[in-house]
């Protein structure tokens, strides 16, 4: 028995998912409905009492909602609170997801083995409070980063942020460069710099025009707004630290174009932003000590190390070749052969250059080879022979695909055992299409 009554086993669709964005704000900060947001009027809150509303169920499991509460609900691009529920410090419930309603009410999703406690208890809860001081510096960082963007160039919009892993990303317009983006991260830490006092307030509607927001909101009736001293002012729902410097130090980790022609910027924010500076660090020393030099010298030492590998690998492949050729002429015994062979595995990699050589002696190469957990078949032919038809008989035997040129055609597959088969059918197609000279 688990303690539900038939209304409560009735489906539960699940709250309501809002858009992902920042930018929408929340209609009404604090109480919403018949509940209050507890995290709206003070982020820094990490326990409180509330009374157990309702229970429902669906295919997640139970979902509670609760008279008030202090747990996020996803939304704006910011994950949703974790942490835990409890009665009298006996029964303990794990909040795993925590989503909003049409109507303003949060839902807790909730994991424990207890059995679910009256409708009307009261009910402990603490949050994760490490998870969201991330979040918090996360959803800071990205407000200042947002409107640097448009300080340097009001072409440069954020249309979409994610807040959901420590890399922050900001989907941006107007195509900035390379080096628009780091004198954006780098005018965001400065302002971050100056602590300057981040607010939150709601408004009605008709207020609006009295402030300049970075973006409209997505929402009316009464908006939540957010302000970084005169430097930010968004609509957003999201928590937030109380003091800009609390959101340093901002790292830039990556840039990229993504699709409808917008950037995507990826930036570290905080505690998440240091752990990866001191990991960078770490493995920057690690690469200068194995290479003897210092970490300032890296960039020039790995550029020769690279100038070398690459004059390493052109010289292997030349002597691959002159390998090849010499094994090709002691193979061919004049134009219009055919060479049926099987390689060991370790020389799979050579086929293709074996078969080229064969080839390139005016003759039809059949090379099979192990590799891996597949049979591969390389066929070349400089003699005018299409060896497409004989590829797809010896594929056959493999129960493999493959395709290619009329002169030149390589498959795999995975029937391994059939590899001298498939050869051998290769060869007694190409046999009876009339080969000019005999074979080997």
């Amino acid at each position: 028995m688990d303690g539900r009554t038939d209304a409560d086993r009735r489906p539960y669709p699940g709250p309501r998912r809002r858009v992902p964005g920042c930018g929408q704000g929340g209609r009404r900060p604090g109480r919403l409905g018949d509940m209050t947001r507890l995290e709206r009027d003070d982020p820094y809150l990490r326990t409180f009492v509330s009374t157990l509303d309702e229970v429902r169920f669906d295919e997640h499991g139970a979902w509670w909602r609760l008279r008030d509460s202090c747990f996020y609900a996803s939304g704006g691009g910011q994950p949703h609170d974790e942490g835990t529920l409890s009665v009298d410090d006996a029964a303990v419930w794990r909040v795993t997801g925590v989503e909003s309603d049409d109507e303003g009410s949060v839902w807790h999703r909730v994991d424990g083995d207890a059995e679910a406690p009256a409708v009307g208890s009261a009910l402990s809860g603490a949050i994760d409070w490490p998870r969201r001081w991330r979040h918090m510096q996360r959803h800071t960082a990205q407000h200042l980063l947002s409107q640097a963007f448009v300080r340097l160039d009001p072409a440069f919009a954020t249309r979409s942020v994610a807040l959901t892993s420590p890399e922050v990303t900001v989907d941006l317009a107007g195509e900035p460069d390379d080096q628009a983006v780091a004198a954006a991260v780098r005018l965001a830490n400065e302002v971050a710099g100056q602590a300057l006092p981040v607010r939150w307030f709601e408004v009605d509607e008709r207020e609006l025009a009295a402030y300049p927001l970075r973006r409209p909101p997505k929402v009316s009736g009464r908006v939540r707004l957010v302000t970084m001293g005169d430097w930010e002012v968004s609509a957003c729902g999201g928590t937030h630290v109380r003091s800009t410097a609390e959101a340093l130090p901002l790292l830039q980790v990556g840039r990229e174009r993504i699709r409808g022609g917008l950037v995507r910027v990826t930036v570290r924010a905080g505690l998440e932003a240091i752990e990866r500076a001191q990991a960078t660090q770490a493995a920057a020393a690690a690469a200068a000590r194995g290479l003897s030099c210092g970490i300032d010298e890296l960039p020039e030492r790995m550029s020769a190390l690279a100038a070398e590998a690459a004059a390493a690998r052109r010289e292997l492949a030349q002597a691959h070749k002159r390998v090849a050729q010499e094994r090709a002429a002691a193979l061919v015994r004049g134009p219009g052969a055919i060479v049926a062979l099987a390689l060991p595995s370790a020389d799979a990699s050579f086929a293709t250059e074996l078969a080229d050589a064969i080839a390139e002696l005016a003759a039809t190469a059949v090379i099979g080879a192990p590799q891996g957990d597949k049979a591969l078949m390389v066929l070349a032919s400089g003699a005018g022979v299409d060896v497409r038809p004989a590829l797809r008989v010896g594929l056959e035997r493999l129960e493999g695909r493959g395709g290619g040129r009329p002169e030149r055609a390589q498959g795999s597959g995975p029937r391994v055992e059939g590899l001298a088969e498939a050869i051998a059918a290769a060869r007694a197609l190409l046999d009876e299409g009339g080969e000019r000279s005999r074979t080997q």
